[in-house]
């Protein structure tokens, strides 16, 4: 008789030796290819002042390669065969990667080559600020909480050196012009801590608050009405400037900042006319090109396209008209791409930000009534042929632009938009600005007080603190 009990045991020994078999013979068929390109040569990492230099050797390849990057923040896709890419500032006690792989015309990745960059040293000391007075320039800084051999203060080529407990310093000066101030912390060892910057301009210092109503108290939005409020709460020395002031040809030189907000209510968002003329455009370019700041709130955000400082047709999202109730808590992404982190810029200091699914955001506004009017930046990567995602938008607009992306709404997880930047001085206009166009970023919540004003006001300051010294 047939022992089915065997029998069944002998089928699945068969079974598992033709299945061992196929998968051998399946790999014996078919064995990984090699990759196409080659991998670099002699990758290697150094530290020079506060920046990763990363160099390396490309292969002989007679097409065209792009240079694939990844390090700790994101990737860099750098669409030419560079041999060597700078990385910084490198925070101490952290371990750095940079992993460089090649892509070749069909789109065949070499294998990727890795270095590790570990840097000793103190942390960095924070709230690194200047304040005018006179022509002085009075420095301050937070020290860190670990023991340090003292605080290395440069002041353009010029170094001083102060004791571990200095926490202010006066930087005598008879004269305007701009300054570039670096600051260490030094450990026992003769380590510096990460560097921080402040460029200071010692010049003008005043604010001007830009309308078209005869005065403050003739303001009619509510929004404006609340930033010009606060503005004069908290720098009395600040003057209200009606453009018709400008026409009669007002000398703007005595001001430092210029902030415009302008809110419209209406469902015609279009900048009013007395702020057009010929005469008070050319001024405020004028004064814009001499290094003179402005901070554009809301739909005032256009007047960088007005002066002539931004001329990209990018798509715009605008909104004004009553609002309407909502429940939520908006805010502002300061993680642009998810690749490039903002947060850590002069006007979101002191805010801290919730990590959303790999997003930094900032709240604005709670649940409440909100008017939602924007005038940010949209499709910017179609403009320029790229797709949202697409690592070369970001640097292609922020680079032929001379701009900073700053923030956007707080979904975006691309580089579809922009709801607050920072323009950079160019070859024409010396003067740094602020825009913030975003709807959340709302100065009066029209149904009660909005819990987290306090942040709207943080930004604000820190927007017209950096302007001031820029």
């Amino acid at each position: 008789m047939i022992n089915f009990n065997n029998l069944k045991d002998i089928v699945l020994i068969v079974v598992f030796l033709g299945t061992f078999i196929s998968c051998s013979y399946d790999r014996d068929i078919e064995p990984v290819a090699a990759p196409v390109i080659s991998s670099v040569d002699n990758l290697q990492v150094e530290l020079v002042g506060d920046t990763a230099v990363v160099r390396w050797d490309n292969p002989s390849y007679e097409g065209n390669l792009t240079t694939r990057i990844n390090h700790n923040k994101g990737i860099e896709n750098i669409n030419a065969p560079v041999h060597i890419f700078k990385y910084g500032i490198i925070d101490v006690n952290t371990d750095y990667f940079f992993t460089v792989k090649l892509q070749d015309d069909q789109g065949n990745y070499s294998l990727g080559e890795t270095v590790i960059l570990h840097r000793e040293g103190p942390q960095a000391v924070t709230n690194f600020r200047g304040v005018q007075e006179g022509t002085n320039i009075n420095l301050s800084w937070t020290l860190p909480e670990e023991t340090i051999s003292g605080i290395r203060l440069r002041v353009d080529s010029e170094e001083i050196s102060l004791p571990a407990d200095a926490t202010s310093y006066t930087f005598n000066n008879e004269t305007y012009s701009t300054y570039k101030f670096q600051i260490n912390a030094m450990d026992e060892e003769g380590n510096p801590s990460p560097s921080k910057y402040l460029n200071f301009t010692v010049g003008a210092t005043k604010i001007g608050y830009l309308g078209t109503a005869p005065n403050v108290g003739s303001i009619s939005d509510d929004d404006v009405i609340a930033s010009a409020n606060w503005l004069f709460e908290n720098y009395p020395d600040a003057e209200y400037v009606q453009f018709s002031d400008i026409e009669e040809g007002l000398d703007l030189s005595e001001f430092r900042v210029l902030w415009w907000h302008y809110d419209n209510d209406s469902n015609n968002p279009a900048l009013p006319a007395e702020v057009t003329s010929e005469k008070v455009v050319s001024a405020i370019a004028e004064f814009h090109r001499k290094g003179g700041a402005l901070l554009l709130n809301t739909h005032a955000v256009q007047y960088l396209w007005t002066i002539g400082r931004m001329t990209p047709n990018f798509g715009t999202a605008i909104g004004a008209g009553g609002g309407f109730d909502n429940p939520d808590t908006w805010g502002v992404n300061v993680n642009i791409g998810r690749a490039h982190d903002k947060s850590s810029h002069p006007i979101f200091e002191g805010l801290n930000a919730n990590n959303v699914d790999g997003r930094k955001i900032i709240p604005l506004i709670g649940p409440g009534w909100k008017e939602d009017h924007n005038y940010v930046f949209v499709d910017l990567p179609a403009y320029y042929g790229y797709g949202n995602a697409d690592e070369a938008a970001y640097t292609t607009i922020s680079e032929e632009n001379q701009i900073n992306i700053l923030g956007t709404w707080d979904g975006i997880a691309d580089y579809f938009m922009m709801g607050i930047f920072e323009t950079l001085p160019n070859d024409e206009f010396n003067g740094t600005a602020i825009g913030i166009g975003i709807g959340s970023f709302e100065w009066n919540q029209n149904n009660g007080k909005n819990n987290f004003q306090e942040n709207i006001e943080a930004i604000t300051k820190n927007a017209l603190d950096y302007l001031k010294v820029q």
